[in-house]
């Protein structure tokens, strides 16, 4: 019989150790994601079953209440315990039509929380032993790339739609560039085109949508490339993190890529974003200011329990005389830089073509750098398909004491 498996799901990072604590073990002992995004993204590769997600009082609700009826889906022979430090405000009646096995208020002690998740293993082992079977998981797993800058003028935008356009021409595949800029997002500018859907027609493909359906929503932008964007609206609300984290997942189960630009702040939109993402390029052009929001927006990405080696770095217009170069960012920031893209009145004049620099200007030095970084992403992609098709699934970490590690 494995050992039962806890994971301890949201910010800080210290929860982890609350629940530790808690229950009387060592917090290597419990496992710990930073999101519910990140939990979803755990239970679909289904390595190892996990008994019970217990969530942080930090965990927003709609989150919360959005993983809780994921699990119901994907894993039913996991349960859930919501963790609360302040007053529940009608919240548990909701929570347990979610599917929420016990809300547990921490300001009265650890004692129930021990005794919750106690009584939590031993639903989900009897639950296991009828044999629940999970639902289906999908046979294609594209890979994520998400471009963000916290500083304006960066070229994030830039980036992502050339970025897609090199990976959809060099790599034969559908490709998927997405706008998550709900306020003012331009990706379809740099096609010449403008978004016809509204924010909740995305939002929808995440409740399972098939290919058709997805099809169906996406704009043809070029050869095996495919844009999904709304109608920019700076009045709408930016949806909950779990949702976008869905609506992504059922985009990687459609085409082989998808490239996706973030929205600019550190929002729970972004941050889902960043929890799926197999590499997450910083973007930042060879001034103070911009080598500052990046050197933040690293430490700060890192903090929430990202890894570090999910980052590429990208200079954009590197060769500007400006007094720094990738040696001063690269000690600075402490890391390497990936791409290095130079200044060229190509890219304003392709963005008021409304055709991408990359197929505007194939044979220029901002396309040849771009077609570089693209083939480095789709070369890092196959090569973990192709361990995974030799070895049968990813590598697995091995458990440790009463309770699996995550």
């Amino acid at each position: 019989m494995t050992e039962p498996s806890v994971i301890a799901v949201g910010t800080p990072q210290s929860f982890r150790q609350t629940l530790a604590r808690s229950l009387e073990v060592e917090s290597e002992e419990v496992g710990w994601v930073q999101s519910a995004t990140s939990a979803e993204e755990l239970l679909v590769a289904g390595r190892e079953p996990i008994d019970v997600l217990v969530l942080s009082p930090e965990l927003k609700e709609p989150d919360a209440l959005g993983l809780a009826e994921f699990v119901g889906r994907v894993a039913p022979a996991t349960a859930i315990i919501m963790v609360r430090d302040h007053t529940w405000n009608g919240l548990l009646p909701a929570a347990m039509r979610a599917g929420i096995r016990d809300v547990v208020d921490m300001t009265q002690g650890s004692e129930e929380l021990r005794d919750a998740v106690e009584r939590a293993i031993q639903w989900a082992a009897n639950l296991r032993s009828l044999q629940v079977q999970t639902a289906d998981r999908p046979t294609l797993r594209g890979s994520i790339f998400s471009v963000f800058s916290s500083k304006g003028g960066a070229g994030k935008t830039f980036l992502t739609t050339n970025l897609a356009t090199a990976i959809a021409e060099i790599s034969g595949r559908d490709t998927a560039v997405v706008d998550l800029d709900v306020d003012m997002g331009d990706v379809f500018t740099y096609f010449g085109l403008e978004p016809a859907h509204q924010l909740q027609d995305l939002i929808e493909l995440g409740e399972g949508a098939e290919h058709d359906r997805v099809m169906q929503t996406a704009v043809r932008l070029g050869e095996h490339l495919y844009g999904f964007g709304a109608v920019p609206d700076p009045a709408a609300q930016v949806p909950a993190g779990e949702v976008v984290g869905k609506f992504l997942r059922t985009l990687r189960n459609s085409f082989s890529y998808v490239v996706v630009d973030a929205s600019a702040d550190y929002t729970d939109l972004a941050l889902a974003c960043f929890d799926l993402s197999d590499a997450v390029c910083l973007v930042t052009g060879l001034d103070v200011v911009g080598v500052k929001h990046l050197s933040k927006a690293l430490e700060t990405l890192l903090s929430i329990g990202l890894p570090r080696e999910k980052f590429r770095v990208v200079l954009n217009r590197a060769d500007s005389k400006v007094g720094l170069d990738s040696t001063d960012v690269e000690r600075v920031m402490k890391i390497q830089v990936d791409a290095m893209i130079p200044s060229s009145r190509l890219v304003p004049m392709s963005l008021n073509k409304g055709r991408p620099v990359y197929l505007d200007e194939p044979q220029s030095d901002v396309s040849t750098a771009i077609r570089h970084l693209a083939k480095r992403f789709i070369g890092a992609a196959e090569a973990e398909d192709a361990a995974v098709a030799f070895n049968g699934s990813k590598p697995t970490k091995k458990k440790r004491g009463l309770f699996a590690r995550s």
